[in-house]
């Protein structure tokens, strides 16, 4: 009887022990707000700003000769000093001067996302392996990014993991 009664707490120990390996812990965090507070991100943000304006200002320079050609065209037209077909050809000029600035635009725009793109992505990769070292070193099954909206309908804090990463980040 004692035999029977020593397997049986044996069991339910066993038991017991299965269960809690079964147990599955899961964090949350907002990556937004740690990337915001992150320090490269100022120096990221004021690279970019820079490259951005460089962009701008040769942007302003083919927009301001397009003006000029432009009214100087206007100019010759109302003075009648152009022959029509003059006035075709400079016509086509200023086509191919305004594709150009449409072009150069949707390039910059191209350039600046992927400037953007370069600067994040060391920070981008810091702040994600930081987040895989804490859901490692804790024990944690998986860690919810709550940044993106509505993808998490509750939240209990105390299961909130940004503490430990920001720790892990220095920051």
């Amino acid at each position: 009887m004692i035999n029977f009664l020593h397997k049986q707490f044996i069991l339910l120990i066993l038991l017991f022990c299965s269960l809690n390996s079964f147990a599955q812990k899961y964090g949350h965090l907002n990556s937004g707000n740690i990337i915001e507070i992150y320090p490269d991100v100022a120096n990221s943000d004021a690279v970019l700003e820079k490259f951005q304006k460089q962009l701008i200002d040769a942007f302003t320079v083919k927009m301001e000769a397009f003006e000029v050609a432009y009214n100087n065209l206007n100019k010759l037209v109302q003075g009648g000093t152009l022959s029509p077909k003059q006035q075709q050809e400079e016509e086509a000029k200023l086509k191919v001067m305004q594709e150009e600035i449409v072009k150069l635009e949707r390039e910059n725009d191209q350039k600046i996302r992927d400037k953007r793109v370069e600067l994040l992505k060391p920070i981008l990769d810091k702040v994600n392996n930081a987040i895989q070292e804490v859901g490692k070193e804790n024990g944690y099954t998986m860690i919810f990014d709550s940044a993106i909206f509505n993808a998490l309908l509750y939240v209990d804090e105390a299961d909130d993991v940004s503490d430990m990463v920001k720790a892990k980040l220095g920051i």
